[in-house]
């Protein structure tokens, strides 16, 4: 996700930067081939999959979902309960919802109104599972399993269950433009080395980690509605009245969806992906146009091929900038105009960055943020020296090595609870991140700093990584990643 903006932040970012950016020059011509790496029958075996069943009804704001979960158990451990996530859960009371107090009016502008998942069956071979709602905001989901699941084994989970959307202009509810349903559905928490991670959706930060799987989804909404969406849609039946989507995303770790009644769409190719862009206005669409496929185009040379075969981004009522989920970016619709040009396209190609580092690489967001969001800013940097020279570039981590020096930013390792607000966050985790990667890029120089990025990419594709194992993969090649941190003051 990118930065959290509030208006005096906003204004002292977009004044710095947009006092660096001296547009010249033009995109880099790289050599294309008609080849690119995208997944195997052998990747999406041992994958968990959801097969989901939604009715959107635009008049009481709820979508009604059956569900089929097929579990996998990729651990080692012989389980007798599984743990989903029910994030719509955190919006059901204003003082659990995952906005710090600043941001409620900008959050609910017409004041606070709740949301939540209102669970009606628990079901495995058509018998009733026992289950219980646990987490500090009723947002895990405790199944007890009628029988033990051992390792490798599958039990196939199936759940009936109405989401009530709330009036919230953050990544889960609706506005005056767009109806935007993430975070949604009952989604399997993971098991790692440190067993079950059963983190609430906490206010700072991106709360979510999740395993890839694969998704088989349906969505069946009024026929007015263009949807935006992760995965790749394979059929669309309509009448006058009602539209149905079907939809297949393999090898995600999350399924979003965004309607509105107002997307302009606007679609360009980048080798044989299709980039869509949503727009609710012509203001600035070809910019986010091109923005969206210089992005995919320059992080498919840094880092390796974006594996998947779409990608969309959706001008979206969001007020926190723009937030990352797999094969799709939303992004605040008050980006849209030339005064903040400069300010949409750094928060596109910050999300577009996600794709690699949390769509394809997953990561703990909770415990450790700094892997995807620090090397994500970075990524920002080259993108635009990248595209716009080096100069640029250097301009950009410079003002980042400023920030660094003249806030209290403080260790990039902590948690996103360990950050008293968004702002100590987004300085540490985010800035003196930046700048870390930057050190490292000095000390090794570009050949290895890049090939060991493509390393990293290419071993850990799908999966999820830690901290001490991308620590590793740089101590390989000499570089000491916390020896530079403590240098970065």
């Amino acid at each position: 996700m990118v930065i959290k903006f509030d208006k005096k932040r906003r204004r002292l970012f977009v004044i710095i930067l947009a006092l660096l950016i001296i547009i010249g020059g033009s995109i880099r011509t790289f050599i294309l081939t008609n080849q690119r790496e995208t997944f195997t029958l052998k990747d999406e075996k041992n994958k968990s999959e959801y097969t989901i069943d939604v009715i959107y009804d635009d008049e009481t704001n709820r979508i009604l979902c059956n569900e089929s979960l097929v579990y996998i158990n990729n651990t080692k451990t012989t389980l007798d309960k599984i743990y989903l996530h029910i994030y719509p859960n955190a919006f059901c009371q204003e003082k659990s919802v995952p906005f710090e107090d600043s941001e409620m009016s900008r959050a609910y502008p017409n004041g606070f109104n709740e949301g939540y998942i209102d669970l009606k069956n628990v079901l495995s071979d058509k018998e009733k599972l026992k289950y219980e709602v646990k987490g500090d905001k009723n947002d895990i989901l405790e199944i007890k399993l009628n029988k033990l699941l051992k390792a490798s084994e599958v039990v196939k989970i199936d759940l009936k269950y109405n989401v009530k959307l709330p009036n919230c202009l953050g990544r889960f509810g609706y506005g005056d433009n767009t109806v935007n349903v993430t975070n949604w559905f009952p989604i399997a928490c993971v098991y790692d080395d440190k067993g079950w991670n059963l983190k609430s959706y906490e206010t700072v930060g991106d709360p979510f980690y999740s395993d890839t799987s694969n998704f088989k989804v349906q969505i069946l909404a009024p026929s007015k509605y263009k949807l935006a969406t992760t995965g790749k849609v394979t059929e669309k039946k309509t009448d006058n009245e009602k539209i149905l989507y079907t939809i297949d995303g393999k090898m995600v770790r999350d399924f979003a969806f965004i309607l509105s009644d107002k997307f302009i769409v606007n679609k360009a190719n980048y080798k044989d992906i299709v980039i869509n862009t949503y727009n609710l206005n012509e203001d600035m669409s070809k910019e986010a146009l091109d923005i969206s496929k210089s992005s995919i185009e320059i992080f498919s040379n840094l880092f390796g091929d974006y594996p998947y075969d779409t990608y969309s981004v959706v001008a979206s009522d969001f007020f926190i900038g723009g937030m990352e989920y797999p094969m799709l970016s939303m992004i605040d619709e008050g980006l849209y105009n030339k005064e903040n040009k400069f300010l949409l396209e750094y928060v596109i190609a910050h999300e577009t960055a996600h794709q690699w580092w949390y769509s394809v690489i997953g990561n703990d967001e909770i415990n450790e943020p700094w892997l995807d969001e620090a090397l994500t800013e970075y990524s920002t940097i080259l993108y635009f020296e990248q595209k716009y020279g080096k100069e640029t570039g250097d301009k950009l981590i410079k003002t980042m090595e400023v920030q660094t020096r003249n806030y209290k930013t403080t260790d990039i390792f902590k948690a996103t609870t360990d950050y008293k607000d968004s702002s100590e966050y987004s300085l540490s985790v985010y800035t003196k991140g930046a700048v870390v990667f930057n050190e490292i890029r000095k000390e090794v120089g570009d050949e290895v700093f890049f090939n060991t990025l493509k390393e990293y990419y290419s071993t850990y594709k799908f999966k999820n990584v830690n901290g001490p194992q991308f620590v590793d993969l740089w101590k390989s090649k000499g570089v000491d990643i916390e020896k530079i941190i403590k240098e970065c003051k």
